[in-house]
């Protein structure tokens, strides 16, 4: 049975908040001082349920704040429900995306509160009359309500059962993955970071160096974590117990509160982007996701910011920035774009003649201007891998922080991440230090983000609804029913075909073994795996792939023994055949390349790449 739809706006809150709050407002009588209360513990819990991660900080919620989104007689109501002990309050530093850094207020549920039984508490008179916690933030951070979808949120639902059992049992597997010290062994020990030093259920924010980090965690005998995308100076077995407790009251919070007349869709005036509780819902509980009863995919820009910003340097090399200015009609978008046309125009000189062709693109070799290397990267293979190989680094992860700190930081003092940044694509770094020094550091990446949505928002969800495909928008991606793909991946194909550029989507499926499990055992359609896997992964084309590799292999000539080098054994004919084999590795194609290249010099060096040797080793044991 469907659910009817309230005429009342309430919050979802732990059952001890709610039983408080009750207590406080049994005796007025008057709606408007019981909403009151309701909305700052409303909007305290909601920008503690806003970090998946680490649920026990303090929210930086200014004066400024407090009398926008509840009125100059704010203190009359924290105070009250900090008596209660609801809410506790405490100085912090709060530090933006884009490092500015100031004192600030911080609130949040008192922790002895955050259980995961949770109860809807209703805001006194019609619906109408008030606004639920998340629509009041909304409005206060410049986002505009959005009443008119063309989706259907009823069709939109989530299988609440199977998720919360889920999360029963996996939920100590998502705190590990998101531990990732890896990635910690791969920074360099100088890079300024945000440091979070925990004292039991409380922590202080201090900036320093990873490697003083190191030695105060060393000093206190706890260690350093990276946990999710935070720097933590915990007890390593005390974290991860306040993790999953954090993290699963996260999850069943988003499970349990999730229902169509709470999503609350509404656009920010400054990004364009598009913000709802299906946005910003955690990745893990996608598998539970149903629209119109189907399963769902994901279809992701990938490197979505540099991708755009790559093709917005391409058409400009292809076309003129006059035209590329005209691409763009909301007048955000417009400003950002007309900005960064007056610094291509100012390095001009530095740029390549030409870009990349978006009809069949192909790299010309011939170029070696670091611009146009930074788009045969970005828009023909893995950019943030690129980073990794180029600068040999541990992980994609490192690629891909180097990355978006070149984007979100200052352009002085330069940090030792955008210092390697710098090495590979140097005109690329002038160019964006340029924007930021004459906009606004912090402009560029916001211009970036104005530009994603007017693709995905103005352009691809909005031809998506047109043509009566219920779905919704995760800023670079949209999700949608499993048997829309065709029709999404040609409304993507059209929409980046009209603006002239370059792109790559993955599309994810979150439910392929349920599937499958279904088709085998629920159907006669297949009566075994077997079948599913020749039925779906075994195809005429694939067929006719393998047979075409085959013959590839039997052309090339490759030596009768193996060599620790092939450099004088192996012509660059063999390396171009070499590169049309399916299932290389991006390193391997890489090495390739530029072996290649190093072929075609007038000075090459004798000898190859250590990957282009252990493929060639490999495929002469292979055909043994």
């Amino acid at each position: 049975m469907a659910m009817s739809k309230s005429r009342f706006n309430f919050e979802y809150l732990p059952r001890k908040v709610a039983d408080v709050i009750k207590e406080i407002t049994e005796s007025d009588r008057e709606y408007r001082t019981k909403n009151n209360y309701l909305t700052v513990v409303g909007l305290v819990y909601f920008h503690q349920m806003s970090d998946e991660a680490l649920c026990y900080d303090y929210s930086p919620l200014a004066r400024e704040y407090w009398r926008t989104v509840v009125g100059s007689n704010y203190p009359k109501y924290i105070d009250r429900l900090v008596k209660e002990q609801v809410i506790q309050r405490e100085w912090v530093q709060f530090v933006s995306d884009y490092g500015d850094e100031s004192r600030v207020m911080g609130y949040r549920i008192n922790p002895e509160f955050l259980k995961d039984d949770f109860i809807l508490v209703k805001y006194a008179g019609a619906k109408t009359q008030s606004q639920t916690a998340d629509a009041i933030n909304a409005k206060a951070t410049g986002n505009i309500p959005i009443t008119k979808l063309g989706i259907n949120p009823d069709l939109i639902r989530m299988q609440k059962g199977q998720a919360l059992v889920w999360i029963a049992s996996n939920i100590s597997k998502v705190v590990n993955g998101y531990i990732n010290n890896e990635y910690l062994n791969g920074v360099p020990k100088t890079l300024p970071v945000l440091v979070r030093i925990y004292h039991g259920d409380s922590f202080s924010v201090s900036h320093m160096s990873v490697e003083s980090a190191q030695k105060i965690a060393k000093e206190q005998g706890q260690v350093l974590l990276y946990y999710k995308d935070k720097f933590v100076i915990a007890n390593a077995e005390q974290f991860t117990q306040i993790a999953n407790h954090n993290l699963s009251v996260h999850y069943k919070w988003q499970v349990k509160s999730f229902l169509p007349e709470n999503f609350n869709f509404s656009r920010n005036k400054n990004t364009l982007r598009v913000y709802s509780k299906l946005s910003s819902l955690p990745s893990a509980l996608l598998p539970f996701i149903r629209i119109n009863g189907q399963y769902i995919l994901q279809a992701d820009l990938k490197c979505s910011q540099f991708t755009l910003f790559a093709n917005l340097i391409n058409y400009y090399l292809n076309h003129s920035g006059e035209e590329l200015v005209a691409l763009f009609k909301k007048k955000q978008a417009k400003t950002f774009v007309s900005a960064l046309v007056t610094i291509f125009d100012r390095h001009k000189d530095e740029l390549p003649e030409e870009g990349l062709n978006t009809t069949s693109p192909s790299e010309n070799e011939f170029i070696t201007n670091d611009v146009y290397g930074f788009l045969v990267d970005t828009l023909l293979h893995d950019f943030y891998s690129i980073l990794k190989v180029q600068l040999g680094l541990p992980l994609r992860q490192h690629g891909k922080s180097i990355a978006f700190r070149t984007v979100f930081s200052k352009s002085k003092p330069e940090n030792e991440l955008v210092r390697q940044f710098r090495q590979i694509y140097p005109t690329i770094i002038s160019i964006i230090n340029d924007f930021k020094d004459k906009f606004g550091y912090n402009q560029f990446a916001i211009g970036l983000q104005r530009v994603e949505a007017v693709l995905f928002i103005d352009h691809i969800w909005q031809k998506a609804k047109q043509s009566g495909i219920n779905c919704f928008t995760r800023h670079d991606s949209l999700v949608f029913p499993i048997n829309k793909k065709q029709e999404v991946d040609k409304i993507i194909t059209d929409v980046f075909k009209s603006f002239d550029f370059i792109y790559r989507m993955e599309y994810e499926e979150f439910n392929t073994d349920e599937i499958m499990n279904q088709l085998v055992y629920t159907t006669d359609y297949v009566d075994s795996l077997d079948d599913f896997d020749e039925l779906f992964y075994t195809t005429d084309e694939e067929d006719d792939e393998e047979v075409w590799e085959q013959e590839i292999l039997q052309d090339i000539e490759l030596p009768e023994h193996k060599h620790r080098d092939y450099f004088e054994h192996v012509n660059e004919d063999t390396l171009w055949m070499l590169l049309e084999l399916d299932g290389l590795s991006l390193e391997v194609k890489l090495a390739l390349e530029e072996d290649i290249a190093n072929l075609q010099s007038n000075y090459p060096m004798p000898q190859f790449q250590v990957d282009t040797n252990r493929l060639i080793s490999k495929l002469i044991d292979d055909n043994a």
